[in-house]
């Protein structure tokens, strides 16, 4: 009896162990499988394309963002949830998975004068400081079926530079990790640069035309319920001093606020209309002079002037038409660029150009946009045809497809509407100047940001 005792209490034993054992190898079995997504291969997230081969994928199918394992650098990718009911409205669209990766696979980086993705990180981190500086449960972007938040801007650009360092080798990213919205009606893209012109820091013979700093009675505000910009004169409200007051009556002559004076009065002008400029000084040093404010009265072309008056035709109204006629007939240049009330103030820095993010411009990236249909900040791609410059001279056209930052905005950008910056100095003026056509334009949203808002 006391073997037949011990022998059935060793069965007994023996079988716990084994019931323990294969619990541990069941649950070892299940912790490895789907129900936890740690598998170490590549997995695909549904409906959202693959998500890249990477040493771990962690959490459930419900969390999303972006890791980076401590061991080997490698970056994690959160699984995403298939993205239903996406936003849409009279502007925006959004493409399909399939239409984003082919849309994403045209970019081409070294259109751009780019080498690698990483060059894109000092725009994008300063779009980013921007953006971060906005509360972030205010809209960015109101449109009728559509809108986004700072938050989701601020997300989609803390993305896009966690991404930056792996596009090289995986660009599909880009198109897996970000929806592509469409803009259902091409915007219309022109070319801007920042000009040199000859000047002086003091006023002599030949350097007689002055620029001016910000005036110090020169407010900005709202009147009436309207935003405008105004001077107090004895104790009334009155609009600034347009164009007119300033070149041709001298209402702020002699009040110290000259901080340069330059050659010719027509650069100018165009330099206002750039809002940035360099100043080659006579001792070929140069400075810069940037954007400081705005009298606030409308904005005229001055080729369009002249062809109303009938002085120009239309198809010669570029800068170097306009240059050529005042040379020919300079008693009227005066009064004719008079007629184009608006008038920039500038201030003299050693930084480089600036957008209206206080931020500096990035060559052959940064855009001017109408900031209710694009937020300042926001992340874009784009096509477009844009003339081909071979020393100095434009022979032909070539696409640039690339990745685009809005930061900048213009007096004349308006709905669909963009500002390609293009560079410094004179030798991109053939390319800026002659760039008018249409562009495809994507503004870029992380598939996290829309997720969790």
């Amino acid at each position: 009896m006391t073997i037949l005792w011990r022998d059935a209490t060793a069965l007994r034993a023996a079988g716990l162990v084994l019931v323990v054992l294969c619990a541990a190898g069941l649950a070892a079995c299940v912790k490895g499988g789907p129900f936890f997504g740690t598998g170490g291969t590549a997995s695909r997230a549904e409906g959202n394309g693959t998500v890249a081969a990477c040493d771990k994928v962690a959490g459930s199918v419900s969390e999303v963002g972006l890791q980076r394992s401590r061991a080997t650098g490698v970056l994690t990718l959160k699984p995403l949830t298939d993205l239903r009911n996406l936003p849409t409205c009279d502007l925006f669209f959004p493409l399909s998975n399939t239409e984003g990766a082919q849309s994403n696979a045209r970019i081409d980086l070294a259109s751009q004068g780019l080498s690698s993705w990483a060059d894109l990180a000092g725009p994008a981190q300063r779009s980013l400081e921007y953006a971060m500086n906005m509360p972030r449960d205010r809209l960015a972007l109101t449109r009728p079926g559509m809108t986004l938040t700072w938050g989701q801007v601020v997300r989609s650009l803390e993305e896009f530079l966690e991404l930056l360092p792996h596009l090289d080798e995986n660009p599909h990213l880009l198109a897996s990790r970000f929806v592509w919205f469409g803009m259902r009606q091409k915007p219309l893209m022109t070319g801007y640069y920042t000009p040199e012109i000859q000047a002086s820091l003091t006023k002599k013979p030949g350097y007689e035309f002055p620029i001016y700093g910000v005036p110090d009675d020169l407010r900005s505000g709202l009147v009436r319920g309207k935003r405008a910009v105004y001077r107090v004169e004895r104790g009334r409200v009155l609009p600034y001093h347009d164009r007119g007051d300033v070149d041709v009556r001298g209402v702020l002559a002699g009040r110290g606020l000259e901080i340069a004076w330059a050659k010719d009065p027509v650069d100018v002008f165009y330099m206002q209309v750039e809002g940035a400029g360099r100043l080659l000084l006579p001792d070929g040093t140069t400075r810069n002079v940037l954007y400081g404010a705005k009298n606030g009265h409308e904005f005229r072309s001055l080729g369009l002037i002249l062809h109303a008056r009938g002085l120009l035709p239309r198809a010669r109204l570029s800068k170097a038409h306009v240059k050529e006629f005042f040379a020919k007939h300079p008693e009227t240049m005066f009064e004719l660029m008079a007629e184009n009330r608006s008038y920039v103030f500038f201030r003299m820095e050693d930084s480089p150009p600036e957008g209206a993010m206080g931020k500096p411009l990035t060559p052959m990236v940064s855009l001017a946009t109408d900031r209710e249909l694009l937020p300042l900040g926001s992340l874009l791609a784009f096509e477009a045809e844009i003339p081909r410059s071979e020393n100095g001279r434009n022979v032909g056209k070539r696409t640039v497809a690339g990745i685009g930052l809005a930061q900048d905005v213009g007096t004349a950008i308006r709905g669909p509407r963009l500002d390609y910056y293009i560079g410094e100095g004179n030798q991109v003026e053939p390319i800026a100047n002659n760039i008018m056509t249409e562009a495809t334009v994507y503004l870029l949203i992380s598939k996290e940001a829309l997720i969790n808002g």
